[in-house]
């Protein structure tokens, strides 16, 4: 299901397309944003595997998510978005992934959020706990890039524990892929977040939190606008 949102005014030539959550919860975070863009929310039923699939099965699927919705937004259809950014909630980040893949959509996309939102496979061949590297490969030189200001992303991730490698590994492969390190931070927290660290070079910003319930996980949802204001360079 797709369904976009715009606040008043002139249509914005910049479009954030939202992978997961209910619309009227992400609607709701995107009402408290500062973002002068058109909101799209897609939400496909089931797992990560149910929105990687569609978009590796049509490769110009997200193009055409992208003319679409111009098209709706404007009654135009020979130009497009000026910049686009993508954000994903829990398992939404499965079609983010396959996206990087075609290497014109990974040029497009100028900016990624990810809230608590990045998971990935395990190495089988390795006995201790080894992010499968081909998983987080694009998301590696997407971080690279945003480190180097070329593109944003921002990830949060809870400390919930998965039986595959959870938004904390992913996130500590990414920081161990670009040589960072965290540190202890709390200016973020709130009754519902308890922030606990963050790491920052150039536009790439992990924020670590506490919580290890699905409840809290939750939040990440709820309280996305709050990561959405962390992209600094998106107008």
């Amino acid at each position: 299901s797709m369904a976009a949102f715009r606040k008043t005014g002139d249509v914005p030539d910049t479009v954030l397309i939202h992978f997961h959550g209910a619309p009227s919860t992400v609607k709701e975070a995107f009402a408290r944003s500062d973002w002068n863009a058109v909101l799209v929310v897609i939400n496909f039923p089931g797992l990560s595997s149910a929105y990687s699939k569609p978009f590796a099965e049509d490769r110009e699927l997200f193009g055409k998510i992208l003319e679409q919705t111009y098209y709706t937004a404007t009654g135009k259809t020979s130009e497009v978005w000026k910049r686009v950014y993508v954000s994903s909630f829990s398992a939404g980040y499965g079609a983010v992934r396959e996206i990087l893949k075609t290497p014109s959509y990974f040029e497009q996309v100028a900016g990624i959020v990810a809230a608590d939102s990045i998971y990935a496979g395990l190495n089988t061949q390795e006995l201790k706990r080894v992010v499968d590297d081909e998983n987080m490969r694009d998301f590696v030189r997407f971080a690279s890039l945003a480190a180097m200001n070329k593109k944003a992303f921002v990830l949060s991730h809870s400390a919930q524990p998965t039986s595959y490698a959870s938004t904390t590994e992913t996130a500590d492969y990414l920081l161990n892929s670009l040589n960072m390190t965290r540190m202890p931070h709390t200016s973020l927290s709130t009754d519902a977040l308890r922030q606990t660290s963050r790491a920052e070079r150039g536009q790439f910003l992990i924020l670590g939190f506490d919580g290890v319930s699905g409840q809290e996980h939750m939040q990440h949802l709820k309280h996305i606008d709050t990561f959405w204001r962390q992209v600094s360079n998106r107008n």
